[in-house]
């Protein structure tokens, strides 16, 4: 592990392989951990991966009060900067999705490309930004494992739970390690983000939208309405999947992305091929 000082703390990262930058960014509750599958895969194929622990996750620094989202997108010029590479592919994943849409409406020149999994571009309604308070408020008076375990469900799909124990035992782990103070920080930022419609609408960037068919926040609409808003973007749909595709589905997340970055290079995978 590997750490960099930012304006909001310092944050922990992972730097594996050589090559084209990818930049992963998880997802609330977890950890850069969740992208394991993602590294095992990429750097055999001539990829530089890169996994960011969000502000108060991980081994990042616990913030109190509220971390605005914007500050995780700093943190990603900081990682960027200390490891010298000028421009990245960025995955991010729910929260980080929306982290990866800040760093492209605020840095488009250091984004070669984009992929955003479970996530959207909007404001919360009232009723969502209300409840995401109230989470903070309980995540720090109450601790983060009673919610972890009511979180699960919509984590992880159905299948996944009834048939993939080490995947739940890695998420339960994962959300039992974060630090109450900082998720709530990092809630309350969530809740006060601005809307990125119009950055979804602006990107000049090839862009991958991905969904879990069985995502339960999604319900069949907003990775669609994303793609949509994303100009020439391709979405797709990871079978057998929640919440987490790249955690539950790995080989499949990993073979849309692995096509996808193919047709951004137009050429083959950029180190020895991967014996299948």
């Amino acid at each position: 592990m590997r750490a960099v000082a930012t304006p909001h703390g310092t944050v922990g990262y992972t730097d594996h392989g050589a090559g084209p930058v990818l930049l992963f960014v998880h997802g609330f509750l977890l950890d850069k951990s969740m992208w394991l599958p993602q590294i095992v895969h990429f750097v055999p194929l001539g990829y530089r991966v890169l996994c960011v622990d969000l502000l108060g996750f991980g081994d990042s620094e616990p913030v109190p009060g509220t971390i605005p989202l914007t500050a995780h997108a700093v943190a990603l010029t900081a990682v960027l900067d200390a490891v010298g590479a000028e421009t990245a592919t960025v995955t991010g994943y729910s929260i980080g999705g929306q982290v990866a849409l800040d760093f492209a409406g605020s840095h488009p020149d250091r984004l070669t490309a984009l992929v955003l999994s479970g996530t959207s571009a909007g404001v919360d309604s009232p009723v969502v930004r209300a409840e995401r308070l109230a989470l903070a408020d309980r995540l720090e008076s109450e601790g983060v494992d009673e919610y972890a375990e009511e979180f699960l469900p919509h984590l992880l799909g159905a299948r996944t739970i009834r048939d993939r124990p080490s995947v739940v035992e890695h998420a339960l782990t994962m959300m039992a390690a974060a630090d109450p103070e900082g998720a709530a920080a990092v809630l309350r930022g969530r809740a006060e983000r601005g809307d990125y419609t119009a950055v979804a609408r602006a990107l000049t960037v090839p862009s991958l939208v991905v969904v879990g068919a069985e995502d339960s926040f999604d319900r069949g609409e907003l990775a669609a309405e994303l793609a949509g808003l994303v100009p020439g973007s391709r979405l797709a749909v990871v079978a057998d999947s929640g919440h987490t595709p790249s955690l539950e589905r790995p080989l499949s997340f990993n073979a849309e992305l692995e096509e996808f970055l193919e047709s951004v290079s137009g050429a083959a995978r950029p180190g020895p091929l991967r014996v299948r």
